[in-house]
């Protein structure tokens, strides 16, 4: 062997093994496919055989394939270094796979993330990846977590708040609603993969909670979702009627901030009298201030 095949070789092992520390690795025939499981909170690789997957010729191509859960008729986004690559919808038992194809060998970063049937979506499953010309990657039991969303922004102490979001069907999930202590609450899921809380905040002290939840099916845990704020005081108040005060720089309520929002902003630039949810930072005028809180808020 060449000193630099050896070196190749040396370098590519050691990707192997650094880059992607929580999952599992199984190298099957043909020795150009390779099999990942990936499996939350595993932090052993199992290192390949003798034989390494090779870039064979030009003709052979080079493919991913992305294969986990999410919630019934979801959509599913697939990441390759931050841009949209491709999309799929699972099936209705919350099922999906999806394939990428003509990729040059080099490490990639991909990302995962489903949104469900309200535009909610779930937190990101993210890690890099090496890739050799001619290989075909298959990667397994990705399991998304739920999504999530409170019907109300503030609740008064003593009345119910509505925790729910959608996640895999008929399956146990996990609410952690956290000020100074954590409090978990778990809640089964329907067929549609719907679930709902209906938290008594008696015992809750005034203040602002963050509350995440994550699903667990036949002993696989999903990650947590991006947390979400509420607060316990004397009065409540409806999301629904603050739809955008939950995020700053949302100007046309779509639970996103991007150049929509920048050219509503754009529009009252050095105006007189701006609306006051335009006027982010609240000094009756429009300028670059404002504009830095929206891109801080950015959501694409």
């Amino acid at each position: 062997m060449s000193k630099f095949l050896f070196k190749k070789k040396i370098i590519y092992v050691f990707l192997l093994v650094f880059c992607i520390p929580q999952m599992v690795f199984s190298y099957t025939s043909p020795p150009n496919v390779v099999s990942i499981s990936a499996l939350v909170g595993v932090a052993e690789p199992v290192l390949p055989p003798n034989s390494r997957p090779t870039a064979g010729s030009l003709s052979i191509p080079t493919i991913v394939n992305f294969k986990g859960m999410a919630y019934p008729l979801s959509k599913i986004y697939i990441l390759k270094d931050g841009q949209v690559a491709t999309t799929t919808t699972a099936d209705k038992f919350a099922n999906f796979s999806v394939s990428l194809m003509g990729l040059n060998t080099n490490t990639y970063t991909f990302s995962v993330y489903s949104e469900d049937s309200s535009k909610r979506k779930s937190s990101f499953f993210s890690f890099p990846l090496f890739i050799t010309s001619g290989t075909t990657v298959n990667i397994s039991n990705i399991f998304l977590s739920p999504t999530i969303d409170v019907n109300k922004i503030e609740v008064k102490k003593g009345d119910n708040l509505i925790i729910f979001g959608q996640s895999n069907p008929n399956n146990e999930v996990s609410i952690s609603v956290r000020l100074n202590r954590e409090y978990l609450y778990k809640v089964f899921s329907n067929t549609m993969g719907a679930y709902l809380y209906n938290l008594n905040t008696s015992l809750l002290e005034v203040g602002k909670y963050q509350s995440k939840s994550r699903s667990t099916i036949n002993g696989q845990t999903s990650l947590y979702n991006t947390p979400i704020s509420f607060s316990v005081s004397d009065k409540n108040i409806l999301k629904d009627t603050e739809a955008c005060s939950t995020l700053r720089g949302d100007l046309n309520c779509d639970n996103r901030v991007n150049l929509i929002d920048f050219s509503i902003m754009a529009y009252w630039y050095n105006k007189i009298n701006p609306p006051q949810k335009v006027d982010l930072n609240g000094d009756n005028k429009i300028n670059l201030v404002d504009f830095s809180i929206m891109v801080f808020n950015w959501t694409g």
